[in-house]
């Protein structure tokens, strides 16, 4: 039995291209997806109509029309990705088995091996347009889990698997980081006339004209806190008289206060 001519070498017999030019298309379609006759029709060596005719012709096969030839119950047989990969649509299904598929190269036997692999079923080529299959595709052809979780998309979904572990991570530090800051430091307001800070049940206000308050209850105090002073060095001898008041967390907090604010 004579093995089938692969499109390249039917396209060497024509004449509609030289050896050059296949060579060309062999190093680009190396490593990727693309089919031979798409790269041909991309780089402008051969036209869609030369490639439906060459095949046409070569493998006695009439080009079929997707729109009345397409039956529904073969819309779940290949998932999309497959059918761009190989440039095919299911058809129809026959007895015996067998799958009736449009594709572009019916020469392409990788392409029919995988897919009667992939189908448990015998395949029929049907001769097609690229155009035609492309449109038909996502007319047809229904998105499925399969589009997004295969083996075409592992470095994709790595890649983004890695892109959101590091984003929420990224997330997690800072507001791990606004936590810790603001369990050690409090809450610092900044107003047109005033600056506030706010920790541990205490609260102090420093406003323009150089007063400064005090607010909350010390740890070991026996009430609240609401005194105001003419000046900042009064507030601080306050401190200073009921250290024993506050909790030693208050204590640094209060002298941090008052650093930050001094420093202003």
């Amino acid at each position: 039995m004579a093995t089938k001519k692969r499109l390249g070498e039917l396209l060497l017999e024509t004449g509609l291209i030289s050896q050059e030019t296949l060579n060309k298309a062999l190093k680009l379609q190396v490593g990727g997806n693309r089919r031979l006759g798409y790269l041909l029709i991309k780089m402008k060596f051969i036209t869609e109509e030369q490639l439906q005719t060459v095949l046409s012709e070569q493998l006695d096969l009439p080009l079929v029309d997707i729109h009345q030839n397409f039956n529904p119950e073969t819309r779940r047989i290949l998932p999309r990705y497959l059918c761009k990969k190989y440039n095919v649509l299911p058809l129809s299904l026959d007895e015996h088995n067998i799958l009736n598929v449009a594709m572009v190269d019916p020469s392409d036997s990788g392409a029919v091996d995988y897919i009667e692999q992939y189908t448990d079923r015998l395949l029929r080529p049907c001769l097609a347009s690229h155009s035609d299959i492309e449109k038909a595709i996502p007319t047809y052809i229904p998105w499925t889990l399969k589009d997004v979780f295969n083996s075409s998309n592992t470095q994709k979904l790595t890649l983004l698997a890695a892109i959101i572990s590091f984003f929420l991570i990224s997330i997690t530090i800072v507001q791990y980081n606004r936590d810790r800051l603001r369990t050690q430091y409090g809450i610092k307001q900044v107003t047109g006339n005033s600056v506030s800070y706010r920790n541990h049940d205490l609260k102090l206000v420093f406003d323009k004209s150089g007063k400064a308050s005090l607010q909350g209850r010390g740890a070991h105090a026996g009430g609240s806190y609401a005194i105001t002073f003419n000046d900042v060095d009064s507030l601080k001898n306050f401190i200073q008289r009921k250290r024993g008041d506050f909790s030693t967390a208050q204590q640094q907090w209060l002298k941090w206060a008052l650093e930050n604010q001094a420093a202003r």
